[in-house]
Parts: structure tokens; sequence; C-alpha cells
């Protein structure tokens, strides 16, 4: 684990359009910034000059017109691989996540595109591990059906085994570069894998030298046992959702349990998505919320909502406020909580059912950080002191404003308790940030084991 627990870890995710789908039709957002370098440039260096930790990229590799209303950042999409190198091009402290849909990808062209991108950023690079879960992805890579999880894990877990080893398949100190013997590399010292698996067969080496960090950290999320599992395994950090505070540390204490029941001593580090509407006093932020809320194309459905809460508002009005639902009174437990976070976020203790629905379909009964800089600071201090996570990767509802307003508010309220860090410092990698030990290679340990 992290000897930086004191310091809670911060990433921003890149959304160019958005990450509420209303975001970007309010007259100060731009509708048109995901594939402008000289728009996506600015959010980088403001998320550097914030002292963020790591720039996470998302990544699809399906876009469906029809789903513009419910999730326009879907629609389009920018290449995660080619994005991060972006990134890394003009940044120097920063930490870089890059997704990649294991599923639709080989593992050989993902452990050159990494090694390589390592190589370039000096070790900044993490890569975040997703299955899919859209069934349309299948026909774009010629298969017939989108495969159910179970076999989506099988395949990951080979996928992974596959690209550490391609990893490992040069040493360190491989490379020799003897200009006086005219030796270039030392053969003995560069591997092929010969892996054979179920799902693939790959020979090896790459030729990329090994990752300047080993292994390139892995990220992944995920609900099901099976992506439970494969994280415990084969994940360093875990991209978690907060429910309550006591499910999330109970959460967090299974994570850790699983992670040692896999052999991995030193423990698992946790990261969960923000979404941030902070503004100089409370009430701006408020308002902006129910402002973006309110510019929702997609209507708004009762049903989602009737479950989580228990209670069948299916039928009801709309434009009904809950302190006329006579049902909603009396609730406890979760179902209590996601009408509190409701009221907490519209700043309103009466809210409309439509107002309700929308809340819990952005946030899925998470919480939303709405208010001021103290008010975002004290539900982060609140979360990493009661150990839910270490970390969070905020969201904004749209751009450019609202990651401006996270650095030049929160962060300094953050450092004010001592929460964040006050400088970089010297440039270090991913795996150092995270205090994360690097692997020693495969074949090192092999030699050395034999001589011994």
């Amino acid at each position: 684990m992290s000897t930086e627990r004191r310091h809670v870890k911060l990433g921003y995710s890149i959304w160019a359009s958005g990450a509420h789908p209303a975001g970007w039709r309010l007259p100060e957002a731009n509708a048109h910034g995901t594939f402008d370098p000289g728009f996506i440039l600015r959010t980088i260096r403001t998320a550097e000059r914030g002292l963020l930790d790591f720039y996470f990229i998302g990544d699809r590799v399906v876009g469906l017109p029809s789903s513009q209303y419910e999730s326009p950042n879907e629609v389009l999409r920018p290449e995660a691989l080619t994005l991060a190198s972006f990134v890394a091009a003009v940044t120097t402290h920063i930490g870089i996540v890059t997704t990649v849909n294991t599923t639709y990808a080989e593992p050989y062209t993902l452990a050159r595109a990494t090694a390589q991108l390592d190589h370039l950023s000096r070790g900044r690079i993490a890569w975040n591990i997703v299955t899919g879960k859209n069934e349309e992805a299948a026909g774009n890579f010629g298969r017939e059906e989108h495969w159910d999880a179970a076999k989506r894990y099988a395949w990951t877990g080979e996928f992974v085994e596959v690209v550490k080893g391609l990893w490992d398949s040069w040493e360190d100190d491989a490379l020799v570069g003897d200009k006086a013997t005219g030796q270039f590399i030392d053969e003995s010292k560069v591997h092929a894998i010969g892996y054979r698996g179920e799902h693939f067969s790959v020979d090896g080496p790459l030729n990329i030298a090994r990752p300047p960090q080993g292994h390139v950290p892995i990220l992944h999320a995920g609900s099901s046992e099976e992506s439970h599992e494969f994280g415990a395994e084969h994940a360093d950090i875990r991209f978690i959702m907060l429910q309550d505070t006591a499910r999330a540390k109970a959460y967090y204490q299974d994570l850790q349990r699983r992670r040692l029941a896999h052999g991995h001593p030193e423990g698992q580090q946790t990261v969960t998505s923000l979404p941030v509407y902070v503004a100089g006093t409370a009430r701006e932020a408020h308002e902006k919320f129910r402002q973006i809320q309110h510019l929702t194309v997609a209507e708004a459905n009762l049903a989602p909502l009737s479950e989580a809460l228990g209670v069948d508002l299916t039928g009801r009005r709309l434009d009904t406020p809950i302190s006329d639902v006579a049902e909603l009174a009396n609730l406890e437990g979760r179902p209590a909580l996601i009408l509190d976070r409701a009221r907490t976020a519209y700043d309103d203790e009466s809210p409309t059912l439509r107002e309700v629905a929308l809340f819990y379909k952005r946030t899925h009964g998470k919480q939303a950080a709405v208010g001021d800089a103290s008010d975002v600071a004290d539900y982060i201090e609140e979360q990493f002191h009661e150990r839910t996570t270490d970390g969070f990767i905020v969201f904004s509802p749209y751009l450019p404003g609202p990651l401006d307003a996270f650095v030049d508010l929160v962060i300094p309220e953050l450092q004010r308790r001592d929460l964040f860090k006050t400088e970089y410092g010297t440039p270090r990698t991913f795996r150092e940030l995270f205090g994360l030990p690097k692997p020693e290679n495969q074949f090192t340990v092999a030699r050395r084991a034999a001589v011994a």
C-alpha cells in the first residue's frame, strides 16, 4: 500500500462533451471539444496545474447514434491509446490511465502499445481493463455475439498473462549497445514466451524493451463476481462505486481479503468516480445542478426509482413533490439515503418525482458533490478517513468551467486540510505515485534461481 495514505489520490476523467448527458447544452459549455486538440490540451494542462495524480481516459468500441440523448459522450469517444500518447507528449508529472477493451483486442498489440507509451511517458502509464457491456460491439469485430461474463473473464485472464509475459520478454539490461564490441543486445536476455493457452498462442518476444515500470499498473472496475475475482488477482487498483458508508467500508475490506487470498500481501488501493458541481457559493452550485438536470432530454422513468425505493411510483405525475407521496415519508436504509442525497443535491426538501428520478438515473443513488469548496472537501475528507476509498476520479458535468473550478477552489481547500499534496516533487512513475512495487522480471528471477 502507499506510504502516502494521508494524502487522497485524485484523478480527472476526460469527457469532452461533459459527463452529464445534458451538460453540453449550457450556453457556456463546449459541445465540439471531443476532437479539438487545443481544447483537450487545456483540460490536460489544467489537471496538471492542479497537481492531480492522473488523467483518466475511458474508451468504447461501439458508438450508437440512438444513445445520443441518454449518453452523448458514448456516441463519440476518442481512441484511448492515441489520446494517451498526446497526453504523454504535453505533460511531465501527471499519471495517464488509458482504457482498452480486452474482449476485442489482441495481447501482442496491446503489450507493444503500452510498453511504448510507458517509455514515452517515462513510466507514467496505467492500463484500465474493461471487458465491455455493449452487445453491439460484437458486430464490429466479426463476431456473432457478445460473450457472457464467464467467457470474457476467462479470455481476459489469459490476455493479462500473455501481456505480462511479453513485457518481461526483454530483461531490464538486455539492451547492451557496446560500440567497442559491436554487441547491440544480449540475446540470452531476450526471450520467446511460447505461451499456449485455451484462447491465445503467442510466441514473442516483443520488439519493444521492457517498460520502465516493469509491468504497467492495471486498473479494473466491475460488480460481477467474475470481476471481483479477476480484480483481486490481476488489478493493482480497483475502480469502485461507492454506496452508503457502511457497505463501502465492508466492500473495501473484502477487496483486501480477496487480494491476500490471491497471494498479494501488499493489499489493493481503490478509486471511485465523483461527479462534482462546485462554485464560489453553495447556492450557485445547487442552482447549476438543477439547471443541468432540467436540460435532460430523455424523459424521466419512474420504474427504476420505484425498484430502488421499494415503492411503486409508476402512474404518478412527474411534477409531484415527494412530500406529497405518503409512502415516501418513513423509508429507511438505502431508500431513505437516496432521497436524502437527492434533497442535498437539489438543496430542496421536496424535489419532484421527476427530479429524484433523474438524480437516481445519473448517480445510481451515489453522492453527487454539490456545493462550495468546503462542502466538496468535506465529502472527500469523510470518505477518505472512513476508509471507503483511497481516491476519487473527478467527473465534470460539462467543460470547460467545472474542471477549473475544482482546481481553483477545491484543491486549495484540500491542501489547507493537509489532505492533498502541494507539489509534484521529482517526477515519479505511476507505480511510485501509488506506492506499488516494481515487479521483478520473471526470466531474471528464473536465471537467479538456476544459478543458486
